[in-house]
C-alpha cells in the first residue's frame, strides 16, 4: 500500500490564513488558480537551489536537479492539492463514480467535483460504491465522507451540540478557499497618469490549505527537499510576492492509502510527460487521461525574459495502463533555442499510485 510524505503549507505566525497567486496562463493578473501544478512546483524548487547552492550539473542548471533530469529522481512529489484541517485532498481519478443508492449525490454535480477526501478516493480506485453519507464542499469541487469530517480539528467538525443537519448545512456552505481580485493603481513616471488593474489572489479559510505528497526513493534527499521547501516558503511561492502572497511554513505528516496490489493501472497525482518506452501504455484502451498545453515565459538569470517552448502534459487524475511497474516520466528542457544559456526545466516525472483492472475490480466485487 503506498505511503506518502505530506508536507502541510501552513501560514506564517502570526497569519492566521495563506494567500496565493497562482496565475493562469494566458489569462491576465485578475485570474487566479487555487493549486499549483507539480511541473510549476519543482520549477521553484529549482531555482531555489540555484540561488542557494552553488555546485552546478554539467548541463549549466544546479546539481539538486541532474538526478531528476538523467531519470534517477531521489524523490516524486505531487501538484499542490487542497486540504481541510490537516487532511490532504485528492484529484478525482477518471475512474467511473459509484455512488450509493441513498447518496445526496446528484448528476450535476458530477461535472463540478475535482477532489476527493481519502477514503473516497480509495473508493473509487478499487471500484467500490462510495459511502452513504458524502458531504460536498466548495459548491461541489469537493466531496468528503462524514466519517472522515467528523474526525477533523474545529471549526470543521461538529460542535458541543450542534445538530448533525446542522452540521452538515454549515460545512456544505462554508467555504475552503475563496478567489478574489484586489484593486490596484499604477502611475506613469512621466505623466503622473494613473492605470486601474486587478490582482486576483486566492485566500484559504483558517484551517485550510494546501499540500504535498512526496515519495522519496532516497531517504538522505528528504532533508536537502526540506531545506528547499523552507526557503521557498520564505522567498514565497507564486506570483504577487512583493504584494505579501506566497509565504508559508509546512507541517510534516504520513499518509498511507488503502490499495493493496496487484495492479495493472496508475492514477496519476502530478502531471507527467511519458518516455519513448511508455507510449504505448499511454495508447492502451484502459488508459484515460486529459491533455493540458504547457507554456508561459520565463525569467532567466540575467533579467533575461523569453517563451518557454510549449509542452504537451498529462494533468493530474488520469488513468494509465502498467504492467509491471509505476508510470515513470522524464524532465524536460524548455527553454528557447540560443536565448538562454542554461536549462529550464519541466518537470513531467510522475507520481502516481496502483489501481486494480477493471477485471479485477469487478471479480472482488467492487
Amino acid at each position: 500500500m503506498p505511503t506518502f510524505t505530506v508536507y502541510q503549507l501552513v501560514p506564517h505566525a502570526p497569519a492566521a490564513s495563506l494567500v496565493f497567486h497562482f496565475g493562469r496562463q494566458g489569462i491576465g493578473l485578475e485570474e487566479t488558480s487555487e493549486t499549483l501544478a507539480s511541473d510549476s512546483l519543482f520549477a521553484a524548487l529549482v531555482v531555489q537551489a540555484a540561488v542557494s547552492e552553488r555546485e552546478t550539473a554539467a548541463d549549466g542548471g544546479p546539481a539538486w536537479a541532474a538526478p531528476f533530469v538523467e531519470g534517477n529522481p531521489p524523490l516524486r512529489h505531487s501538484s499542490l492539492l487542497p486540504t481541510i484541517g490537516g487532511l490532504p485532498l485528492l484529484p478525482r481519478p477518471l475512474l467511473p463514480l459509484r455512488p450509493a443508492t441513498d447518496a445526496e449525490v446528484v448528476a450535476k454535480q458530477l461535472k463540478k467535483l475535482r477532489y476527493l477526501s481519502p477514503q473516497l478516493f480509495t473508493a473509487v480506485c478499487q471500484g467500490s460504491s462510495l459511502p452513504l453519507q458524502i458531504i460536498a464542499l466548495q459548491q461541489g469541487k469537493v466531496w468528503i465522507s462524514e466519517a472522515e469530517a467528523r474526525q477533523l480539528p474545529p471549526p470543521w467538525k461538529p460542535a458541543n451540540g450542534e445538530p448533525d443537519a446542522a452540521w452538515r448545512a454549515r460545512l456544505r456552505t462554508t467555504p475552503l478557499w475563496q478567489v478574489d481580485a484586489i484593486p490596484r493603481v499604477t502611475l506613469d513616471r512621466r505623466s503622473a497618469a494613473s492605470a486601474y488593474y486587478e490582482v486576483g489572489r486566492v485566500l484559504f479559510a483558517p484551517g485550510a490549505g494546501l499540500s504535498i505528497l512526496v515519495a522519496f526513493t532516497d531517504p538522505t534527499a528528504q532533508t536537502r527537499f526540506e531545506r528547499l521547501l523552507t526557503l521557498l516558503g520564505e522567498s514565497g511561492l507564486g506570483g504577487k510576492r512583493t504584494n505579501g502572497y506566497g509565504a508559508f511554513a509546512w507541517r510534516r505528516s504520513e499518509l498511507t492509502l488503502a490499495l493493496p496490489g496487484p495492479h495493472r493501472r496508475a492514477v496519476l497525482l502530478s502531471r507527467y510527460i511519458p518516455t519513448r518506452e511508455e507510449l504505448a501504455l499511454v495508447r492502451d484502451e484502459r488508459s484515460t487521461y486529459q491533455f493540458v498545453d504547457v507554456g508561459g515565459w520565463l525569467l532567466a538569470a540575467g533579467g533575461v525574459t523569453a517563451r518557454r517552448k510549449p509542452v504537451m502534459m498529462i494533468a493530474e487524475g488520469a488513468v494509465l495502463a502498467m504492467v509491471d511497474r509505476l508510470p515513470s516520466g522524464r524532465v524536460i528542457d524548455v527553454r528557447p533555442d540560443d536565448t538562454v544559456l542554461h536549462p529550464i526545466y519541466r518537470s513531467g516525472l510522475a507520481l502516481a499510485v496502483g489501481v486494480p483492472d477493471e477485471q479485477t475490480a469487478a471479480a472482488s466485487g467492487g
